[in-house]
């Protein structure tokens, strides 16, 4: 019987190894097609088949090698192939040397979870292809731009680390009816939640879907207490929309009732119009007759609710008056352009029930959205799920899953407020006390937006935090990983040790202004710097590496000289202008991989402290003694030797 058992469990391996096999070099014979690339991507010698990549032999190393632009792998794999290739192999996916197997046995000599590992990075460089390509191709995009779309893709994928909680999740899936998240409104704005982002279009879009029944994706919430709303995880937007076009969103209630309570003596009939012998005030018009309630607010406040007043307070508003977004058909037409109270008593067609309107918001209706809800919960394992939902298609990004993941981390909410991606209903320093009393701190948002980074999923926060974390990471003498996990590191180090210099207030509040000012002498002195580093010399927005290199450096000139840098700037300009222009050192690398991208920003910091003649290691004491920590000797070790 035990022998049958281990039959079988070996049939099973080899079965699976088939199937990868397969799948890789189906991936492999996909790569080869493209006839267009991005920068830095090398094209195949000829279009090859799956069947050209035959394991059985050590030829299909050669193939992927051809390829392998495409994976935008840490280092070049050898073109030679052969045990050096396997080994570079096995290191890039951060495996073990058992992984690679001795010879003799099964071809190629890679364990399952190593075969696993590839073909996961030559689906992912598959899809990513296809992105590539549709957004060159048949969007008509440039090849740069496209070229930035791609590489930002990899860094997002590259910047999940795969941790997983060893405790088992203790979170339930289940649905809800919608009234379980508009009867008590959960706590929509945590410190790593961003402001609301939405459109108007967008928020019509998603109430259009309810409204037809559309299935939503899951809200993610996390049990606080008992007593206390829950915390929106991921699914702000969508809750949002929702509280807002019913008129339960927390911040409209209490305007409401401070509107209310300012015209206390005010009454209305029922037909919303003043009326001393009404028995209605205006939060009662608010929520039975919010026409009515504009009118009223109006005449009392003396100037029209905008549009704009309207997304401020978070007020109802309409859906779309046309059938552009469904809302077609006898149940559904008359719906248009009317606001929640207007059509609360229609009746519709929802999940395979007759309901009104009404009783599909506030009651126990058959529609319900999908809710995953963590009683208890460690960052690790909140972590896990969203790793989890990236994988299966929902993708967020490396930013919305740090600001969640290490929320409680002092510098994830300092950095997200001081880039401007924090909700901005909420005061600054609420979100981080460390920020309390930085002068015109908006103004480093600012900056970054006209930068060319905006708002969207965590823009200007990832460039901020990749700044931070090359100016005071240290790594203790081992190799910078990719962008996105060396700020996690940071942030782990910080979370793990509460004495680290960076988990003190004072010392975040002195390097944040640091930033502010650093970033205001950077944007005012446009004339330092290369067209070259903006959108390739169109000059509309600045390139990730150039801005990261040469904040870091004015950063670090403005910790060892702040007394006299705009004389050294003023001194230097035309000197640091030829050297953006000309010096072979600040011409940005093809290849988009993490080592040339450090090499990149280390050459650029070190260059720069010299054209302002400021020492680069003194400059690097410098920040050490103001923060506890300095990022520069780590950088500098990734520099890559010039070959001979």
């Amino acid at each position: 019987m035990t022998d049958h058992i281990e039959q079988e469990n070996d049939f099973d391996e080899e079965d699976q190894r088939v199937l990868f096999l397969e799948s890789i070099a189906n991936g492999l014979a996909t790569l080869s097609e493209a006839s267009d690339t991005p920068d830095g991507v090398r094209s195949v010698s000829s279009i090859f088949s799956s069947s050209d990549v035959d394991f059985a032999s050590a030829s299909w190393m050669s193939k992927l090698a051809e390829v392998q632009g495409w994976l935008s792998l840490s280092e070049d794999l050898p073109l030679t192939g052969g045990e050096r290739f396997l080994q570079a192999l096995i290191a890039e996916f951060n495996l073990e040397p058992t992984d690679l197997l001795a010879p003799g046995g099964v071809n190629p000599p890679l364990s399952l979870r190593a075969l696993e590992r590839l073909n996961e990075r030559v689906e992912k460089a598959v899809r990513l292809q296809g992105n590539f390509l549709e957004e060159f191709e048949a969007k008509g995009t440039n090849r740069a731009t496209a070229t930035q779309s791609w590489a930002d893709a990899w860094a997002e994928i590259d910047g999940i680390e795969e941790v997983v909680s060893p405790e088992p999740v203790t979170a339930k899936a289940d649905v809800w009816p919608i009234y379980q998240l508009t009867m008590r409104a959960p706590n929509l704005t945590p410190s790593y939640q961003r402001g609301d982002v939405w459109t108007n279009s967008d928020r019509q879009s998603l109430l259009e879907s309810i409204l037809r029944g559309v299935p939503l994706p899951s809200i993610i919430l996390l049990r606080t207490g008992p007593s206390t709303p829950h915390e929106v995880v991921d699914g702000k937007q969508r809750l949002t929309a929702i509280l807002r076009f019913v008129g339960k969103h927390p911040v409209a209630k209490q305007k409401v009732a401070e509107v209310t309570a300012r015209h206390k003596d005010k009454r209305f009939n029922e037909q919303g119009r003043l009326d001393d012998l009404g028995k209605r005030n205006l939060t009662d018009l608010f929520n039975d007759d919010y026409p009515a309630f504009r009118r009223a607010w109006k005449a009392l406040e003396g100037s029209p609710l905008k549009s704009a007043d309207e997304n401020e307070y978070y007020f109802p508003f309409k859906l779309r008056t046309t059938g552009d977004g469904g809302l077609v058909g006898s149940y559904l037409e008359p719906l248009r352009g009317k606001y929640y109270t207007q059509i609360k008593a229609q009746v519709i067609d929802v999940a395979g029930e007759q309901t009104t309107i009404e009783y599909l918001f506030e009651g126990t209706a058959q529609y319900k959205i999908p809710v995953i809800e963590y009683t208890k919960a460690s960052q690790a394992q909140i972590h896990e799920v969203f790793r989890l939902y990236n994988k299966q298609g929902v993708h967020l990004n490396a930013e919305e899953i740090r600001n969640a993941v290490y929320h409680e981390v002092e510098l994830t909410r300092a950095t997200l407020a001081a880039a401007g991606d924090a909700d901005p209903n909420t005061d600054v320093a609420k979100i981080s006390g460390s920020l309390a009393g930085i002068h015109d701190l908006d103004r480093l948002g600012e900056a970054l937006t006209d930068y060319g980074f905006g708002g969207t999923r965590y823009k200007r926060t990832k460039v901020l935090a990749w700044v931070i974390s090359v100016l005071v990471h240290d790594t203790k003498e081992k190799d910078l990983a990719s962008t996105s996990r060396n700020i996690d590191q940071l942030l782990i180090a910080i979370q793990k040790n509460k004495q680290h210099p960076l988990a003190d207030s004072s010392t975040l509040n002195k390097l944040f202004t640091l930033l502010l000012h650093a970033v205001e002498l950077h944007s005012a002195h446009d004339e330092l710097w290369s067209d070259q580093f903006k959108d390739g010399g169109k000059g509309a927005k600045w390139q990730e590496l150039q801005l990261v290199g040469s904040l870091v450096g004015i950063a670090m000139a403005l910790a060892a000289s702040p007394d006299d840098i705009e004389d050294r700037i003023e001194a230097n300009a035309d000197t640091i202008r030829t050297a953006s222009e000309q010096a072979e050192d600040w011409e940005r690398p093809e290849k988009t991989q993490t080592k040339t991208q450090w090499d990149y920003i280390a050459k650029i910091s070190k260059s720069l402290l010299e054209l302002l003649e400021i020492d680069p290691d003194q400059a690097a004491e410098a920040v050490r003694l103001q923060f506890g920590t300095s990022g520069y000797a780590s950088l500098q070790r990734m520099r890559i030797e010039p070959k001979s």
